[in-house]
């Protein structure tokens, strides 16, 4: 649900993730074993100016989060601290690596701090493309604990591109962003936990 800018209320009254109010929530979510899928944050070139620094291109634009009145990059993350710390019963997966992708050393610290964590790789294929060794390192050392996941449609060519990505050692693909992608050529094991056997176990499917 969107709140245009002039009719937000104060920031200490916004409702957040680690609001005591959702405590319940959480825990009924915890006491069912269903777990959560949460969008925190964006990535952080989000709250950047969109001038010749910027990160991403003009399509992104529509995200920019620049000079409004929103909580910082740092503050979205802190929230999501205390709500894993508050519920480590409850199953968090956050999708976009956690819009952490960008530093998979301070994702992994999560990971390895918080075993009720989990992300997907949704729509962040231009994170994976642009550090293939880095990222490979990471999936290999965190599987079990990242998913597939995409809200760029059903395309048949879309899915195409992640398996390209994932899967092969290609190099210096066309992608989304004016950088290029480079191949992952990931294990069978860690390609099949990706796509199949963490959801199994984090989604309670049989």
């Amino acid at each position: 649900m969107e709140t245009s800018e002039k009719n937000a209320p104060p920031r200490d009254k916004r409702l957040r993730f680690d609001d005591p109010r959702l405590d319940a929530y959480w825990e009924k979510c915890a006491e069912l074993n269903m777990p959560v899928n949460i969008h925190i944050a964006d990535h952080p070139s989000a709250w950047k100016a969109q001038d010749a620094n910027q990160e991403r291109t003009a399509d992104f634009q529509t995200f920019a989060l620049y000079g409004k009145d929103v909580p910082s990059y740092e503050e979205l993350l802190a929230v999501r601290e205390r709500l894993l710390a508050k519920h480590p019963k409850t199953k968090f997966i956050f999708c976009h690596f956690s819009n952490q992708g960008n530093d998979t050393a301070a994702l992994g610290k999560m990971l390895d701090r918080f075993p009720n964590m989990y992300v997907d790789v949704s729509a962040r294929d231009y994170e994976i493309g642009r550090q293939p060794r880095t990222m490979k390192k990471f999936l290999e050392k965190y599987k079990g604990r990242v998913m597939y996941g995409t809200d760029m449609g059903s395309d048949k060519q879309m899915y195409l591109d992640w398996w390209r990505l994932l899967e092969t050692g290609d190099e210096y693909m066309k992608g989304r962003i004016w950088w290029p992608y480079y191949g992952l050529e990931l294990s069978q094991p860690v390609l099949r936990s990706i796509y199949r056997d963490a959801a199994l176990k984090v989604l309670n499917f049989k």
